[in-house]
């Protein structure tokens, strides 16, 4: 019988216009073990998803140029939900969050934060989404 070698690794997309925020998340989350993509506006992430859609999870801004976070949380198809988003936003009223989360997002953080407490969020949104995919594994 022949080996399988399953890469378990979650890749990540993050998307973000302000590129030293963008490329100091993708530092600490692929020091953590995590595999990182990166975009920088919403047309390329929801570009990315349709071609990509092995992400396992989403970590975007919710104020970029053309295309913002929340008009690609709505635009997802069906199957491009399954991905858990976590939107950033330097504007963060209630309205913004409560907007968020309507569109499917699995959480919502404000900016500035704490790269620790984001890489907490980051490994809480996974393992949720990973129960959730073992479940509906459980269910076919």
């Amino acid at each position: 019988m022949e080996a399988v070698c399953i890469d378990l690794t979650p890749r990540v997309l993050v998307a973000e216009d302000d590129r030293e925020l963008r490329e100091l998340l993708a530092l600490v989350l692929e020091n953590a073990g995590y595999q990182v993509c990166q975009c920088s506006n919403g047309e390329q992430l929801l570009t990315r998803l349709k071609e990509q859609p092995a992400i396992d999870l989403v970590i975007s801004d919710i104020r970029m140029p053309g295309l913002n976070g929340l008009e690609v949380l709505a635009r997802r198809n069906r199957h491009l939900q399954q991905i858990p988003f976590i939107c950033m936003t330097a504007f963060g009223d209630e309205q913004t969050h409560r907007k968020a989360r309507h569109l499917g997002a699995a959480a919502v953080i404000d900016k500035p934060f704490d790269l620790d407490d984001m890489m907490t969020l980051i490994a809480h949104v996974c393992l949720r989404n990973e129960r959730i995919k073992g479940v509906d594994h459980e269910n076919k």
